[in-house]
Formats: structure tokens, sequence, C-alpha cells
């Protein structure tokens, strides 16, 4: 398959113009063209990118892409189902990014993350993923790109801190997580320092993701 299968689409909606400066994303589904244009999360997560004129975004699947920006600023995943999550690292290693998130450094995108698998249980991917959205991502990401826009030319480390504040956004690497043994349940997950929220959607983290007590 070929950029020209794009070309066959019938939209529901005319893409905004991006502006000249518009932020370049990618958001990638970790399967096939066919079984990622069939997911409705995906479709209105790109539709609503797609309306802005302050981004500029392009679609990756694992059998074809459209032409994709030479410095994204943002890559985001859509997850639907667990047996895509191998999928999800060979993309990164594709697109010459490394797997775990500690190892990016500037000059590379923030990889962000959602849909209903990532919102369920994030944890076990949690090393992979700079921002987890935590939710519905129609209601996520305008304040998510927009709370991006205010700390753009900011450092990778600078961004985390500023996007960590918004409600449904999930920062792995700001949060310590603690087991009741090696290969146990999660006994606890906490802020890394005091500027960090501890609560999430108006809940702690820990009782947002696992049901923990606060």
């Amino acid at each position: 398959m070929t950029v020209t299968q794009f070309a066959r689409e019938r939209l529901l909606f005319t893409p905004a113009t991006p502006e000249t400066n518009a932020v370049p994303v990618i958001l990638a589904f970790p399967n096939e063209y066919s079984v990622g244009i069939t997911s409705l999360g995906y479709q209105i997560v790109w539709a609503t990118l797609a309306l802005r004129q302050d981004v500029q975004v392009s679609r990756l699947f694992t059998d074809l892409s459209e032409p994709l920006p030479n410095n994204p600023e943002l890559l985001g995943f859509s997850l639907s189902w667990e047996l895509d999550y191998s999928n999800i690292l060979q993309q990164l290693e594709d697109l010459g990014l490394p797997r775990r998130s500690h190892s990016r450094d500037n000059q590379q995108p923030l990889v962000f993350g959602g849909g209903p698998v990532l919102t369920a249980n994030p944890e076990p991917f949690a090393d992979f993923f700079d921002v987890i959205l935590l939710g519905d991502g129609e209601d996520l990401i305008p304040n998510f790109i927009s709370a991006y826009q205010q700390v753009r030319q900011a450092d990778r480390q600078t961004k985390l801190r500023h996007l960590a504040q918004l409600p449904g956004v999930y920062i792995p690497s700001l949060y310590e997580v603690k087991y009741h043994s090696a290969d146990g349940a999660i006994a606890s997950i906490k802020p890394i320092d005091s500027d960090i929220p501890p609560r999430c959607k108006n809940k702690p983290i820990a009782e947002i993701l696992y049901q923990l007590p606060p």
C-alpha cells in the first residue's frame, strides 16, 4: 500500500490548513492501515488534531504513512489492543528513536500515548512513554496541545513538568512506583517531589490507575 490509499478516503470534515509555525505531530497506530482506520478512537483523535491550525499532523501505520515531518515535536500512539504493544517498539525503532523515555534528548519528540489499553493499565509500558493520557482523547488533546504550546521552546524536563499539571495527564518519569514484591501488585504511586500533583482528574494517581487507597 502507498500514500494513494489516503487519497481515496472520503472525509466527513475539512482539515484545517496548518499555520507556518504549526507543531509537527505524528499520530501513530501500531497496526496496519486496514485495522487502524476502523478504530473510532484513533479517528476522533486524528480529527481533533487535524482541525487545529496550530498543528500539522501526519498519520503513521505499520504498513504505510502520510509524508512524515523530519523533526516531529510530538509522537502519539493510540493503543486499542494489548497485542499491538510490540509494534510500538518497532515503530519507535523505525523512526530512529530510543525505546525508553529516559534515553531521549531535547532534540527528539515527546512520545505520548492513549487509548483504552493505556488508560486501563499504563504501568507495563510506562518506561516507553513520556506522557500518557488517561481518558477520552477528544477531551484531553485540546488542553494537552495548548499546554505544550506554552512551553514549546523549553527543555524536555520543563515540558514534562508543565504537562504534568494537566488533569488526565500522567508523566511516568515524575512518579515513583512501589510494589509489594518484585513480581507482585503495585503498592503505591507517588510524585517524586512536591511540585508534581499527586492527583489526576481530582483523584490520587494511585486510585485513578489501580484503585489503590489514597
